[in-house]
């Protein structure tokens, strides 16, 4: 496993960010043998940040991802790929062993040299046993392993970013969903209370109170607002559609709830964006990229040196079958091998060049990386400051719009305005209700969003 002094020097390195632009100049890799990788990016978004909202809806769901969603179960055989790769590569740590046996009828021609001195038919019986093993002077192998041990950190590292990024769908998509159901719950309303005016309007001008335009005018503002519930509904199936193929099931077989929303937006703690480094999974995963380009890097430079190999082979060899386990039918063959690349067209020292330009790229990427985990942050703690601000804002116009319209319609009831000011009141009513509800829409989009920034483990310390 990747060492504890890697993670350290990661931390460093991220807090060098929050603190000044060190990782923006031009630095060289960190050593191999101090190359970090986040231990925790994995376990932090196992821990359920989804409670904080308490749904048990949500809670359910969440269950059934981690069991259903058949993009959670390609990331996690693309997990255990990597380590059966490992594995392999470990392998070229030990020596390997082959075994082989053979029982073989042979006829020589009595035509060729010598050929009257043989007879024509023998049987030849064989067992071998063969032995190899690369003495790792220079740590080709160590490095190789080292790469792959990296590796399958990093698909570890993966399948933790795409678990978090399907929870964070999962919940973005449910909250946006509930919300347009409370929505069209304020359409329907005003829709009743439309169908109220127009019945008042029909009433009036009936008892010759007023004309019938204001019985136009009320039937035209209840065919809107009727269109406007009829519209919303697309958008709400195709949330409900993209929360059930999450949950591995097809959008017919989904039920989610209805009713009254209750939930509650969780309250953000203030606190340095530095400490999310540790838990990102994307960061963990870049790292072990820069880890694996490390241990290239180490295996480059060794294929330049010389390779010794301890090679042996013995077994049993005999053309009869009385004298095939006598001692004298043995055979062996011992000793070290040594090959020295000598000449071979500058290919080693590109490759070196290569993997070395490689290694450069790894630790821009993972910058990089780090730069923009610290802008969706600050992206999400922006959106979630300024929607608290309008949502304030909007909550003082959806009163004064309430006011406003029972003033208008108290007057329009007693005959002393038109229709006009009442169906401009019911408008902004309405459109100040909607937006309300929008905004707490949004609200819930970029806290989720704001837990996903911090890496999900993280979520607890950001929300309350």
């Amino acid at each position: 496993m990747l060492t504890r002094s890697f993670s350290l020097l990661l931390t460093i390195t991220a807090l060098g960010l929050c603190s000044c632009d060190s990782l923006l100049e031009d630095a060289s890799a960190p050593d191999s043998s101090s190359l970090p990788v986040s231990q925790s990016a994995g376990e932090s978004v196992r821990t359920q940040w989804w409670k904080v909202f308490h749904d048990p809806f949500l809670d359910q769901s969440m269950r059934e991802l981690e069991t259903e969603n058949l993009s959670l179960r390609a990331g996690m055989a693309r997990v255990e790929q990597a380590y059966a790769a490992l594995g392999i590569t470990e392998g070229d740590l030990y020596p390997s062993a082959s075994g082989g046996g053979l029982i073989q009828r042979n006829r020589v021609s009595q035509n060729d040299a010598g050929g009257a001195f043989f007879p024509p038919y023998t049987t030849q019986y064989r067992a071998s046993l063969g032995l190899s093993w690369e003495v790792d002077l220079w740590g080709r192998v160590r490095q190789a392993v080292r790469g792959a041990e990296a590796q399958a950190t990093e698909a570890e590292s993966l399948l933790a970013e795409l678990r978090l990024s399907l929870q964070a769908q999962l919940a973005r998509n449910y909250f946006a969903m509930r919300w347009l159901e409370e929505e069209e719950r304020v359409l329907q309303r005003a829709v009743a209370s439309r169908r109220k005016n127009l019945r008042l309007a029909k009433k009036r001008f009936q008892g010759e109170i007023s004309s019938e335009l204001d019985v136009a005018r009320a039937d035209a503002e209840l065919a809107a607002t009727e269109a406007e519930l009829a519209r919303i509904h697309a958008p709400y199936q195709q949330r409900k559609h993209a929360v059930a193929v999450l949950l591995g099931k097809a959008p017919a077989q989904f039920t989610p709830p209805r009713g009254e929303l209750d939930f509650r937006l969780p309250s953000v703690r203030s606190g340095t964006t530095c400490k999310i480094l540790e838990a990102r999974p994307d960061i963990a995963a870049a790292a072990a990229r820069l880890e694996q380009a490390n241990a290239a890097l180490g295996v480059a430079k060794a294929e330049r040196l010389p390779r010794l190999d301890l090679v042996g082979a013995g077994g049993l060899s005999s053309i009869s079958a009385d004298d095939f386990l006598n001692w004298s039918s043995r055979t062996f063959t011992i000793g070290p091998e040594v090959s020295v690349p000598l000449f071979q067209g500058g290919r080693l020292q590109a490759n070196v060049e290569r993997t070395r330009a490689a290694q450069r790229e790894a630790l821009a990427n993972y910058q990089q990386v780090v730069l923009t985990a610290l802008q969706e942050v600050e992206d999400a703690l922006a959106d979630l400051d300024a929607l608290r601000g309008e949502r304030r804002a909007q909550l003082r116009a959806v009163a004064a719009a309430d006011k406003a319209f029972r003033l208008s319609d108290k007057r329009y009831t007693e005959g002393l305005v038109s229709s006009i000011e009442v169906i401009d009141a019911v408008r902004e009513q309405l459109n100040a209700q909607r937006r309300a509800v929008q905004l707490r829409s949004l609200q819930y989009d970029a806290t989720v969003r704001l837990i996903q920034a911090v890496g999900g483990g993280q979520g607890k310390s950001f929300v309350k």
